[in-house]
């Protein structure tokens, strides 16, 4: 706890917001007070952008295209949600890199946003190769299809070298609150989809009361745990495995495809597939 070395050069942490339809202070208040806090006892450089300030391209290609803009200002960079915050502050961000191959895949992914199908999920759908069932996709169950397709072609690789590392579920910064019920582990770092500005109503924080900055300077100062929400590794194992089978389980019927059954390999494309790769 508190500053980490700079094994990496500068670090840029960067949490995109759009105030016109969601005002920070109402929707995250926890999530970013506790990012806030947490950072408060670190080097990290901070930004906060309004994505409303710019309403020349969609929400969510606006966030690659913005951090692709930011990149040559720093060595590394971790772009967050305004939904994300900090559970765990006993970890340093270094525990993704800054190339020029990374800012042209974040700016190319952003002016997908030009050739979007129907229904795409926005960045989440253009970022994958599948593009037949990208294109046909017409609601969440469709888009599934194509998600399966991408996950079925990447097989069980994982590492590019030198350019893309997939982090298996639950093994980044980051995973979702709803898993665990917001118990949190010692692995743990941050959990996504904070989306309260307060600790009142049915959601039960891992937090007595939201961090507030000003009393967080150093060690555990200004956090307040509910002594309740930790809880060991082996339980948020458990929790996983329940997640995967019950996903599983209510998993879309259209989408449960096999692209190398259905899908023509070189019928529509002799004899030049190869010049599409």
């Amino acid at each position: 706890m508190g500053q980490c070395p700079p094994k990496f050069g500068r670090i840029l942490v960067l949490v995109l917001v759009e105030q016109k339809m969601k005002p920070l202070a109402s929707n995250y208040g926890v999530a970013q007070g506790s990012l806030e806090c947490y950072l408060r006892s670190t080097n990290y450089i901070f930004k906060r952008i309004d994505l409303d300030e710019d309403n020349l391209v969609k929400l969510f290609f606006r966030k690659h295209c913005i951090a692709s803009a930011y990149l040559p200002d720093t060595d590394w960079m971790l772009v967050l949600d305004a939904d994300s915050g900090v559970v765990n502050p006993n970890h340093c961000i270094e525990e993704v890199k800054n190339t020029l191959f990374a800012r042209k895949f974040l700016l190319d992914w952003a002016n997908m946003e030009f050739s979007q199908p129907e229904f795409s999920s926005s960045d989440n759908g253009a970022l994958q190769a599948c593009t037949k069932y990208w294109q046909r996709s017409e609601d969440y169950d469709s888009l599934m299809a194509y998600t399966i397709c991408v996950r079925s072609a990447l097989g069980a690789r994982r590492i590019w070298p030198p350019k893309l590392r997939i982090l298996r579920r639950a093994h980044g910064f980051c995973r979702d609150w709803f898993i665990s019920s917001d118990g949190w582990a010692e692995n743990d770092f941050m959990f996504h989809g904070w989306k309260a500005h307060n600790l009142s109503g049915e959601w039960k924080s891992p937090f007595e009361k939201v961090p507030n900055a000003s009393e967080c300077t150093g060690g555990y100062l200004g956090w307040h745990w509910r002594p309740d929400t930790r809880i060991s590794v082996d339980e948020v194992r458990s929790l996983l495995a329940e997640t995967e089978k019950s996903s599983a389980a209510d998993f879309p019927q259209k989408a449960r495809i096999h692209a190398h059954l259905t899908e023509p390999e070189v019928g529509e494309c002799y004899p030049n597939c190869d010049e599409q790769i």
